[in-house]
């Protein structure tokens, strides 16, 4: 996922209602009568496995404002990190306010305007952007060059990255695969851009943790494409198979493994994982091999935010936000944009040979397939798309 960094709070007091009172919490499993309309979902933050629907309203817009219907959007262990993480230094709970004890996750979605008083956004416009579990979200839009930019107060302390909803297509054969992938696909292309240029400067091999996540998958995928350094992915023993199978790591092992994984120094460590634990013992069994450490991901249930406090090198967080503005920067958008969604289409054809894409609908669906994410580990390669 898209790791996280420092931000300030913000005043949620004063914000305009935008759903009816809270009637109650009904527990996922009743949850298929809970909105025959427009409905947000709502979590519990001490118990992220209750789930409760309830129907929203639709007020008259305000200027500067407009109305997005929620077309489409995946749920992964991306989703499940702003959960978990909804306290932290970035505190994504603040991003979509909630009644007290309770927790509007975000996602990343497609959406469609379907009223606008904002100048530049006009409705029928499609967009791919963050917002709550919900089948509508209203905004205050900004129009930019390419698409606008959530303007509402209450989500001002987010970075720009999480304000941005970029002007898409209309949906293809890959819409699904898309919104699963356009989320995480960021961190994939320019961890791999990092990697490939580690190897220019004399790296020769990376170990990858949580090799089995799909942010790692598209990363190594796209490192093999270059020709990068030799990777060697850790999986759980249940995933090394799969793993292997892709074809896009040079050597794969289970975590019971690792003293015998071929780590040829100077050598990168990249961690999905977020377990202090896991980078310790890899640092134990490799002194003085790592050149670099680079924290992108939190798939472990016992993830925390903060690097871990290790001898050089020091572990650093990928933040893919940053790296993106300068890459942006350094290229100019149409030539950036050109070159990245090139890379992400020849990626999600790939992903046709090793990923079943499962559809979901309604309220009912979205609270199963969070809490199945939340209590335990999924099949690899197979993931959900969700439409309201």
């Amino acid at each position: 996922m898209d790791s996280i960094t420092s931000a300030s709070r913000v005043n949620t007091c004063g914000l305009r209602a935008r759903a009816a009172p809270m009637m109650g919490v009904r527990m996922f499993e009743d949850l298929r009568a809970a909105a025959s309309g427009g409905w947000e979902l709502l979590v519990r933050r001490d118990e992220l496995t209750a789930a409760t629907a309830r129907p929203v309203s639709e007020p008259p817009l305000a200027d500067g404002e407009v109305r997005l219907a929620v077309e489409r959007f995946a749920l992964s262990m991306n989703t499940v990190t702003y959960a978990r993480l909804g306290e932290s230094e970035l505190p994504f709970w603040e991003a979509f306010p909630a009644p007290p004890g309770y927790g509007r996750v975000p996602v990343w979605a497609f959406v469609r305007v379907t009223g606008s008083r904002a100048e530049g956004v006009p409705v029928g416009g499609r967009y791919f952007g963050f917002v709550p579990m919900a089948s509508h979200h209203t905004v205050a839009a900004a129009a930019t060059a390419r698409g606008f930019a959530d303007a509402s107060a209450e989500r001002a302390f987010l970075p720009p990255w999480y304000q941005t909803f970029q002007r898409v297509p209309e949906p293809d054969a890959f819409d699904a695969r898309r919104a699963l992938f356009r989320q995480i696909f960021p961190a994939s292309f320019h961890l791999a851009g990092f990697l490939a240029a580690q190897a220019g400067a004399g790296v020769r091999s990376v170990l990858v943790t949580s090799a089995s996540s799909l942010t790692a998958i598209a990363a190594a995928t796209l490192l093999a494409e270059r020709g990068g350094p030799p990777l060697i992915g850790l999986t759980s023993p249940d995933r090394v198979g799969f793993v292997r199978d892709l074809g896009c790591y040079g050597t794969v092992l289970g975590y019971g493994d690792l003293p015998s994984a071929p780590v040829a120094a100077p050598a990168v460590l990249v961690d999905f994982t977020g377990e202090h634990r896991r980078v310790k013992e890899i640092y134990d069994r490799f002194p003085g091999r790592f050149a670099h450490t680079a924290l992108v991901g939190y798939t472990h249930p016992d993830s925390v935010q903060e690097p871990p406090a290790l001898t050089a090198p020091e572990p650093e967080i990928f933040f893919t936000p940053a790296v993106e503005e300068q890459a942006v920067a350094e290229e100019g958008e149409e030539r950036y944009f050109a070159r990245y969604h090139d890379a992400e289409q020849r990626f999600l054809e790939s992903t046709t040979a090793w990923l079943t894409i499962r559809e979901r609908q309604g309220p009912q669906a979205v609270a199963e397939v969070f809490s199945a994410l939340l209590t335990g580990p999924q099949p690899p390669g197979v993931s959900f798309s969700l439409t309201p």
